[in-house]
């Protein structure tokens, strides 16, 4: 949720405490949002405990796609593959490890072979 430094007891430690944050992005900025005219918008919002295994989601369940029709469809294909993708970090190295090991399977040799042929 969005909040102002302005609300804190002392605004230069809150500050700093928010660049270390964002450095380890903790917290984004949170930008206005404006829709173009004639344009629709959809937003969601969770919140997140910052534990020290890494940031867990506590309210607000995934998005399920099916649950939801629209007269509308996205058309641009490089914009339907960025809303298929996950936010999840361990998602997308779980997706980086297979697609690297499909690779590996595909050529068969390892990374390593690849890196020495080169």
């Amino acid at each position: 949720m969005p909040f102002t430094l302005r609300a804190f007891e002392d605004e230069g430690k809150a500050r700093l405490g928010v660049v270390e944050c964002a450095k380890h992005e903790l917290l984004q900025p949170f930008n206005v949002l404006h829709e173009k005219e004639g344009e629709l918008v959809a937003q969601f919002k969770f919140t997140v405990l910052l534990m020290a295994n890494g940031p867990m989601r506590i309210t607000s369940e995934l998005f399920q796609n099916e649950l939801y029709k629209s007269e509308h469809e996205v058309q641009d294909p490089e914009l339907k593959t960025l809303l298929q993708s996950s936010a999840s970090r361990k998602t997308q190295k779980k997706k980086k490890k297979k697609a690297s090991k499909t690779a590996e399977n595909a050529s068969g040799q390892t990374a390593e072979e690849n890196e020495a042929a080169e």
